[in-house]
């Protein structure tokens, strides 16, 4: 591999690390954990903004769907950061995402931006992977190590 191939792809993961990690992070960060606050308050009282929204946009199950996306913007955008099965957590977002964004636009609501960028942004995790920079990565190559000698005895 020639040397500018491979600042190329140095730049490329370096890239993917820093799109993975600023995503997930910042997902997890400003929605998941607000979203788990609101939700553990819902056991409690039975009002969750979010599970309102989801029965006035006609989602079938409101209840589970706002569990789900809570666990979603925590575990999943999590994962993501880290690298961990990136391109399932990545594709479990974006399918989030793409439906907030319809949900959003389908009751005039101005967070349907919001929520296109981060399909957006998952979508394009979901379809790159993760990186060198990776647990993913890490694994993979460790297993082909592995292989790979055990192969040879």
């Amino acid at each position: 591999m020639t040397e500018p191939t491979n600042l190329r792809n140095r730049g490329s993961d370096a890239g993917l690390l820093l799109l993975r990690v600023g995503a997930g992070l910042s997902l997890c960060l400003l929605f998941g954990i607000t979203k788990w606050k609101d939700a553990l308050r819902y056991m409690h009282t039975g009002q969750w903004s979010f599970v309102d929204f989801n029965r006035k946009v006609g989602l079938p199950l409101p209840v589970l769907v706002a569990y789900l996306q809570t666990l979603n913007e925590s575990l999943a955008a999590f994962l993501v950061a880290c690298g961990l099965f990136t391109r399932y957590a990545a594709a479990c977002l974006f399918i989030g995402f793409a439906v907030a964004t319809y949900c959003s636009l389908k009751v005039g609501e101005a967070a349907w931006l919001t929520a296109a960028y981060f399909a957006l942004m998952f979508a394009t995790i979901s379809l790159t992977g993760s990186g060198k920079l990776s647990i993913d990565y890490a694994l993979k190559s460790r297993a082909a190590a592995r292989n790979a000698h055990s192969g040879s005895s």
